[in-house]
């Protein structure tokens, strides 16, 4: 390959060890770096994945990002780490110090891609001013499936001209800050059932399909200079009956290299999640990954399967499987060479290595007044009013406004309790509706799950000329959130109330389907603080409600 000169001598220089260490992306536990500092200084590891767990503010973000980059000056050549983070909006880290905005379904609601265009600037400038250079975002995934366990909120949408449209204005909003941009899940993750954290989805989709439903925004937001590619581990038998897609030569080697023209680097998604662990051994998928045209490794600091007394020694042994796979050439020098050379060849483009060619602000950059308002806008312009029967919306407020919290109190444990992967979001969506509704002086009534669920419907509610009923959802890694007691609490309500009730969806739109008898439903397609914010705000100032559905509903 044609690398630069600098790095086709520096390739020439590194031992095999050193070439090894630049293909792994890996993680540690909390803010101890003792465990890491051997796998930095003796290996020389390409990256981290960071996550809200290794630091919970920017104060210790500075401190652990500049650290962890400090320890790299003990290596032969100073060679800089790529510091990642699952910064895409539905997901997030430092939060509640960052920008996330409502997410990107949101996004793909609103159908405004210069919004989209400044959103992921600002999450490029805020995650630099922290230390951290790379962000795996956007999703490139067209969620086409209902059911999709893991993706939902975090994709664009369903259509894939609407999702390519979005994905470019992320791709080049994001690449003007100067981060690392990064797209996935390839070839797509948005038709599958099973959550690939858990086990391993089959995606029964010959060539023709996945180019139709699942390949334009891919090749949209790799036009428009992605930086990096994120694998998925799915299985697409009608394009390879054996390997997922990770481990796919086909897949990784034709399709995406050939046939759509990437040539930057490939990595995979964590090769901890259960679909990869739960069928191969670590150090076979590994090399496999490799031989198949992947270039950098993650290991994510996973919630599920942790074993924190063996996680390092298992990198490092690791590590050392795929060096032995070169010395025995399973792995050629020719494939470490180029997978090597691709990452370091994207940090001396990045002006990450050898010396930075810019410097970049590490001032704060969170909580600026521009980036709330952009958040606020692209909130804003995300609701959309999906079925009005009785023409509710604009509510009236001439009386106290009754609103419901459909989501079990207890519902909520979980969103602080992901290891730090995942939205990372303390206040529920519904309590920041609430305290937004007071500020703006509605008077309100509060009616929670618990107060409805086994009870005779109280008679304020009874003889409400209208009232809104909040329904919640956040995608989690892994795991689900608690959704079927709402649509339980829903239905209840509506066999008797359903035309004068407002549905208030702080989630994507696929439950409308299940709600018959509902009146009145609205979406803001996220579960964000700014989503609510926005809710409440349109409940007072009764604005046009402009977005529009980014997936369909049966």
């Amino acid at each position: 390959m044609n690398f630069p000169p600098l790095i086709q001598s520096l390739l020439k220089s590194l031992t095999l060890e050193e070439k090894v260490g630049q293909l792994f992306l890996l993680a540690f536990a909390g803010n101890n770096l003792n465990p890491i500092t051997p796998l930095i200084v003796d290996y020389g590891l390409g990256g981290c994945y960071l996550s809200q767990e290794n630091a919970s503010n920017p104060e210790e973000a500075k401190e652990l990002t500049q650290s962890l980059q400090k320890l790299t000056q003990n290596t032969s050549y100073q060679i800089p780490l790529i510091l990642g983070v699952d910064h895409e909006g539905t997901w997030g880290v430092l939060v509640p110090y960052s920008t996330t905005g409502p997410g990107n379904l949101a996004l793909g609601a609103a159908g405004k891609p210069e919004l989209t265009h400044k959103i992921y600037n600002i999450f490029g400038k805020e995650m630099l001013s922290f230390g951290f250079n790379a962000i795996f975002a956007p999703c490139a995934d067209c969620n086409s499936n209902p059911q999709n366990a893991i993706i939902g909120m975090r994709s664009f949408g369903e259509y894939p001209e609407r999702v390519a449209e979005q994905v470019e204005a992320a791709v080049k909003g994001a690449n003007a800050s100067g981060i690392i941009t990064t797209l996935k899940h390839f070839p797509g993750h948005g038709d599958t059932s099973l959550d690939s954290h858990r086990s391993l989805p089959t995606v029964n989709k010959n060539f023709r399909q996945l180019e139709q439903e699942d390949l334009y925004p891919f090749q949209r937001g790799i036009d428009g200079g992605v930086d990096m590619v994120m694998t998925s581990h799915i299985l697409f038998p009608q394009i390879d009956s054996i390997n997922p897609a990770t481990l796919s030569p086909l897949i990784m080697g034709h399709l995406l290299r050939k046939k759509m023209g990437f040539n930057g680097v490939v990595l995979t998604d964590s090769m901890n999640m259960g679909a990869i662990k739960k069928n191969y051994p670590s150090d076979e998928a590994t090399i496999k990954a490799i031989q198949a045209g992947v270039d950098m490794i993650m290991l994510a600091e996973e919630h599920y399967d942790h074993n924190s007394s063996i996680y390092i020694e298992q990198h490092m042994t690791l590590i050392q499987s795929v060096i032995q796979a070169v010395k025995s050439g399973r792995i050629t020098p020719e494939r470490l060479d180029e997978a090597s050379g691709r990452i370091l060849t994207l940090k001396f483009n990045k002006g990450i290595f050898p010396v930075p060619s810019k410097t970049f602000d590490l001032k704060p950059q969170f909580g600026l007044s521009n980036h709330v308002s952009v958040a606020l806008e692209a909130a804003s312009s995300a609701i959309t009013v999906l079925r009005d029967r009785s023409q509710l919306w604009p509510i009236n407020l001439n009386q106290p406004l009754i609103i419901i919290n459909c989501v079990p109190r207890d519902a909520y444990a979980i969103l602080s309790h992901t290891r730090g992967i995942g939205p990372n979001q303390s206040e529920p969506a519904f309590d920041i509706f609430q305290k937004e509704l007071i500020r703006l002086g509605v008077g309100i009534k509060v009616y929670y799950y618990e107060d409805l669920k086994d009870e005779a419907i109280p008679v304020p509610l009874l003889s409400a000329n209208s009232f809104i009923a909040v329904t919640e959802d956040y995608p989690l890694p892994g795991t689900d959130f608690e959704t079927n007691l709402q649509k339980q609490l829903v239905n209840k309500l509506s066999v008797s109330m359903g035309e004068r009730m407002i549905v208030l969806a702080f989630r994507s739109s696929y439950e409308l389907s299940e709600f018959p008898l509902v009146s009145t439903y609205l979406c803001t397609y996220s579960s964000r603080p700014c989503s609510a914010l926005a809710a409440a705000q349109a409940v007072v100032m009764k604005k046009p409600l402009t977005g529009r559905a980014p997936i369909s509903v049966l």
